[in-house]
């Protein structure tokens, strides 16, 4: 965050009713921060009172400037941004910001001293974490919009999508400090599952669709909308995509849902054969419904998309452009693949010598982290502790390059599973389990 700019005033009763001072805060700006204070507080004739008011820039030429809001005398600190602004103030860019204005109410005082600071966080690049697939009241889950969302925040998530079963989101998402919530839906039918995110209204219609033919209008509709379309889950035992599972119908797969277990490892190891006929984003939801008594699903996996900001529309442009990474934690973080300007989710030109940095930012001691190009299994290591590792290594071909970190549950761990499964999965739950994959990058597409 940049170091805070300042001004002072003196207002007495002379002084006219309004100061207003022109602020100019970057394009590039994701949050912003103004803070006032006054002083004294209270004069021989009773309290003062201090306003802070923000303009923002007009919407039309020859327009003057409009409110962006107020509190009165009631706040020190307001924030601005366009997922979450000081109740009282419109969610904006900080760059729509024209003025601060200094509005002077009842004095008690022949004079006071205003101080007003201000400052702005630029965008950064860097790898957001969310959750892609949770549910509120308003469907099936246990919580309401505004529990759900602060429970991400106090998970430490930047983001997180409400896709309620077949219920588009009602009003308007509540502002969380910290967090951008961006709306969704799961079309949820008896052949399949489907999630249309970052539209509030994807279709104009009905769910109700029975065929495959008459779900594809509806997903045509929605990603004509602006909608990203994600096939959800799609070999669960209890709610499998039972419709044709084609690949070109979407623009992601939900390669883990929930906590690693067999029904992932298949959604895996097909997106893993799609590669070759279909850029298909891989992505993570956790489904989270309620938690299970003290075990929280949410975040369970996460999603992390490399882009500007988490603002809304930051995020579903990384979406767009693969630039995803699953993990089954947020403590795991995001594998990131970069080779020389190019990162996961790019195309690249082949050259025979292309190099790829590897970077796990952490892994479990015993788990294999294994690197694939578009032979296959190009490299396997394990960890031989806990920790983060780096490995740069070079394609043998063209195709889909990417990493994935694999491994089994153990001891405890495999108990505390089991336990978790009987209640979500009861089918699946005490019986010999495979390998799964805990973390994985999109590919790098060499061509």
């Amino acid at each position: 965050m940049s170091g805070f700019n300042q001004f002072k005033t003196t207002i007495t009763e002379d002084s006219g009713r309004y100061f207003r001072y022109p602020v100019d805060i970057p394009r590039d700006a994701y949050e912003a921060e103004f803070e006032y204070s006054f002083f004294p507080k209270r004069g021989e004739n009773g309290k003062n009172e201090i306003d802070l008011i923000l303009t923002g820039k007009p919407l039309a030429e020859g327009e003057g400037e409009r409110d962006i809001g107020t509190r009165g005398s009631s706040v020190g600190r307001v924030v601005i941004s366009k997922a979450y602004s000081t109740p009282g103030y419109e969610r904006v860019s900080p760059s729509e910001i024209a003025s601060v204005v200094i509005g002077r109410g009842r004095l008690g005082s022949k004079e006071v001293e205003v101080v007003v600071k201000w400052r702005f966080k630029r965008k950064e690049r860097r790898y957001y974490a969310g959750d892609m697939h949770t549910h509120s009241v308003n469907s099936d889950g246990r919580l309401t919009y505004e529990k759900l969302l602060k429970k991400g925040k106090r998970k430490g998530l930047d983001f997180l999508f409400v896709t309620d079963h077949n219920r588009t989101v009602t009003g308007e998402l509540p502002a969380v400090a910290g967090l951008t919530a961006i709306e969704g839906v799961e079309i949820t039918l008896f052949d399949g599952h489907a999630n249309f995110l970052g539209v509030r209204q994807p279709y104009s219609g009905s769910f109700t669709v029975d065929s495959l033919e008459k779900w594809r209008k509806l997903r045509d509709e929605a990603r004509s909308n602006g909608a990203f379309i994600v096939v959800n889950h799609p070999f669960c035992k209890r709610c499998p995509w039972r419709w044709e599972l084609n690949a070109e119908d979407f623009d992601a797969a939900e390669v883990i849902n929930g906590p690693p277990r067999e029904d992932n490892r298949t959604a895996t190891e097909w997106w893993k054969k799609q590669l070759s006929v279909k850029r298909l984003v891989p992505v993570g939801g956790s489904d989270y419904h309620r938690d299970y008594f003290v075990v929280s699903t949410l975040g369970m996996p996460v999603t992390f998309v490399l882009a500007d900001s988490a603002e809304k529309q930051d995020i579903m442009e990384g979406l767009r452009r693969g630039h995803t990474a699953v993990a089954s934690s947020l403590k795991r973080g995001a594998i990131e693949l970069r080779s020389g300007e190019y990162v996961a989710g790019d195309e690249a030109p082949f050259t025979g010598d292309n190099v790829v940095t590897v970077r796990v930012p952490y892994m479990k001691r015993g788990e294999k982290l294994r690197i694939t190009d578009g032979e296959g299994v190009l490299k396997e290591m394990t960890a031989k502790k806990s920790g983060g590792i780096a490995v740069s290594v070079t394609p043998r071909t063209k195709g889909a390059f990417f990493a994935e970190v694999v491994s089994g549950y153990r001891g405890v761990k495999r108990l505390a599973f089991d336990i978790l499964l009987s209640f979500m999965l009861p089918e699946d739950a005490f019986r010999r389990h495979p390998e799964f994959t805990f973390a994985l990058s999109a590919p790098i597409y060499f061509v």
